[in-house]
């Protein structure tokens, strides 16, 4: 280990010559680690962001390339052709996503409003409101003209209840906790596949109703009218009876500071909100559906579609005659949504696409990218500048140490402990330099980062963001993915200089060292003691 002990003491012979190039890796150090770290900030940023973020991802159709697609059909029956076998979701395509262990539910929801049954035998709960209590005077009418030619009008009665319903078992809206089952369960997929009349209703419709779990309540799909009365449906083919699986409390009430409270509808009321399964609302809804379609076959017995008994609303072909325009996966975590898009994009169909809402975040975190790349770019600059440099001080450093190198060849040392030697000296004074900068770089790096963040966010376009101040609850919406702002990024933006940093530095800075030794010591490997001595004198 004698060419250690030597390292030691060239190191602290040549005071001069180590100070400055303590210096030299000192600012090295600096700027290597005020990029590491506004790098790491950066990067920690979105991926604390992305996992507060709800792991959705929405398999729809894609109507761009729909559009462009059709756009560039010439023939009118291709046309034509394409229309009748339109893109849509299908259901074997989402159950085949709920394989993959990444998928925790699927969001297949439609929506419809329902009234009470004749009787008003399940009541609502009331908001008060002055839309509630002016809905009879407000009332609107709707008009048609009958086989005479003759206008016809009828009060319109508004709906009171909301229905959610789903094609498979679970909800993304219990699945995270904006909804909370408190008394009996969610419904089954064996359930849904035999179309059982059940359901889950709200705690403050429940206690409205006095109903618990196990009670039955009956609901109409639509309200009686003399022109549904013309087409042979009856009071009776409206109501259905469901029976109470599930009492749900929810976080999301209508309030008074809400902006669309005044006129707001009953069924606008998340208290009003029922689940029911997508097959269970097909069957409620039959009865009037087929009615309906025999009446018009009858109007039109030549019609091609009515004379299509393929066409008859049915349980067979609810599927069939069921259109989902887009379909929400809930994956199990936030940093898999990406991958879980590469996964499939390829496999799904040519109309179709997934979307895990990467454009909004994207855009967003624009200036944290870029600020990204350009603190890589200028670490991977310093250390390139720093190989060059310390190399050709290695190098000069050789050319006047010749002479030792050949006493030490020329007493048996071997050219490789000659080189070690050399690489210790150096790494000893980088050692000092990077431990100086880790000091002064953590002092310093917040402050820039910070700095240089603001003025990135100046000069870029995601700064301009509206704020509407108020509330709006909108019980239609199926976008499942979560909202993010520009203050939510940069709100997880802190530059902190960890152990891991640290430990790149030191990792850095002997490899810098490394390299800058090996490539002059090719002209060690070339010396020859004798030759060398003889030079000398």
């Amino acid at each position: 280990m004698n060419f250690i002990n030597r390292a030691f003491k060239n190191v602290t012979r040549r005071l001069s010559k180590t100070i400055l190039l303590v210096l030299t890796f000192f600012l090295i150090g600096n700027l290597v680690i005020i990029g590491l770290g506004v790098s790491s900030a950066a990067e920690s940023a979105k991926i604390l962001t992305r996992k507060k973020m709800r792991a959705v991802v929405t398999y729809m159709v894609d109507y761009d390339k729909v559009y462009r697609y059709v756009e560039s059909l010439t023939d009118e029956d291709e046309i034509n052709k394409f229309y009748e076998n339109y893109p849509r979701v299908k259901v074997e395509d989402v159950a085949g996503f709920l394989t993959d262990p990444r998928v925790r539910i699927a969001n297949a929801v439609s929506s419809n409003m329902w009234y009470s049954d004749a009787e008003g035998s399940l009541d609502f709960v009331h908001l008060g409101n002055s839309r509630e209590q002016n809905m009879d005077e407000n009332a609107g009418q709707s008009c048609y003209y009958d086989e005479n030619n003759v206008m016809q009008c009828e009060t319109y009665k508004e709906p009171y209840f909301f229905i959610k319903s789903n094609m498979f078992p679970g909800m993304i809206e219990f699945e995270d906790g904006g909804y909370e089952i408190t008394e009996g369960r969610f419904y089954n997929q064996e359930e849904i596949t035999n179309a059982e009349s059940v359901c889950l209703i709200s705690v403050n419709l429940a206690a409205t109703n006095g109903v618990g779990v196990g009670d039955t309540i009956t609901l109409a799909t639509g309200n009686d009218s003399s022109y549904m009365r013309r087409q042979g449906v009856t009071p009776e083919d409206y109501n259905c009876q469901f029976q109470i699986i599930g009492i749900y409390d929810h976080h999301n009430p209508l309030l008074p500071d809400a902006s669309n409270w005044d006129y707001a509808s009953p069924y606008e009321n998340p208290d009003n909100m029922i689940f029911i399964p997508t097959t269970a609302v097909f069957k409620a809804m039959l009865p009037v559906q087929q009615k309906t379609f025999d009446y018009y076959a009858a109007q039109n017995p030549e019609d091609e579609y009515y004379s299509n008994e393929e066409n008859r609303p049915s349980m067979e072909n609810m599927e069939r005659s069921m259109y989902m325009e887009n379909v929400t996966l809930l994956l199990d975590d936030p940093l898999n949504v990406e991958q879980f898009v590469e996964d499939y994009s390829n496999s799904i169909s040519q109309f179709t696409s997934l979307d895990a809402n990467n454009d909004e975040f994207n855009r967003l975190s624009k200036p944290l990218d870029t600020l990204s790349m350009y603190a890589n770019f200028i670490v991977w600059l310093v250390v390139i500048n720093a190989i060059v440099i310390i190399t050709l001080v290695t190098a000069l450093t050789l050319k006047t140490r010749e002479y030792e190198i050949g006493v030490l060849l020329s007493v048996g040392a071997s050219k490789i402990k000659v080189i070690a030697q050399f690489f210790v000296e150096l790494a000893l004074v980088a050692i000092i330099g990077f431990t100086l900068s880790v000091i002064s770089g953590s002092l310093i790096a917040k402050k820039i980062g910070n700095t240089v963040l603001e003025a990135q966010i100046a000069t870029s376009d995601v700064a301009n963001e509206e704020d509407f101040g108020y509330e709006y609850i909108d019980i239609w919406n199926t976008d499942y993915s979560t909202e993010i702002s520009l203050d939510d990024l940069i709100s997880e933006y802190e530059v902190r200089i960890s152990p891991l940093i640290i430990a790149e530095i030191y990792v850095l800075g002997l490899g810098i060292v490394l390299i800058s030794v090996i490539i002059p010591s090719f002209m060690i490997m070339r010396y020859n003691p004798k030759k060398i001595l003889m030079n000398q004198n």
